[in-house]
């Protein structure tokens, strides 16, 4: 299984979801996040005041793919579109959904490695 992260502006996050949705991805994180970038540090003025403007906000997209036609068909679709990105591509060894019992009972199914702790 492979993840993808996606670091883009505010305004290319509806434009990449209906991309995502037309190669049949259906399931994405999306966070907010700040990027610095010594090389794009400018000063602005409000109201008579000037400040340094040296953090840029940026959108965080993740998305667990599982193919690697998947994988290929998702980063040429976003190289088409126009859409300027860092992706960064992490390999992911297992994946856990975790969720709330209702019973008393706390102990998870990760195998015997961890079952009497």
């Amino acid at each position: 299984m492979i993840k993808l992260e996606l670091l883009v502006n505010e305004n290319k996050v509806d434009e990449i979801k209906r991309l995502l949705r037309e190669i049949g991805i259906k399931k994405i994180n999306i966070s907010s996040t700040k990027e610095y970038d010594e090389d794009n540090i400018h000063i602005e003025g409000y109201r008579g005041a000037t400040y340094t403007v040296d953090f840029t906000p940026k959108i965080k997209i993740e998305i667990l793919l599982d193919s690697m036609d998947t994988i290929d068909r998702t980063l040429y679709i976003l190289s088409i579109a126009d859409i300027d990105a860092d992706v960064l591509v992490y390999e992911v060894m297992k994946s856990y959904h975790l969720s709330k019992r209702v019973a008393q009972d706390y102990s998870f199914s990760f195998g015997d490695k961890y079952r009497n702790v």
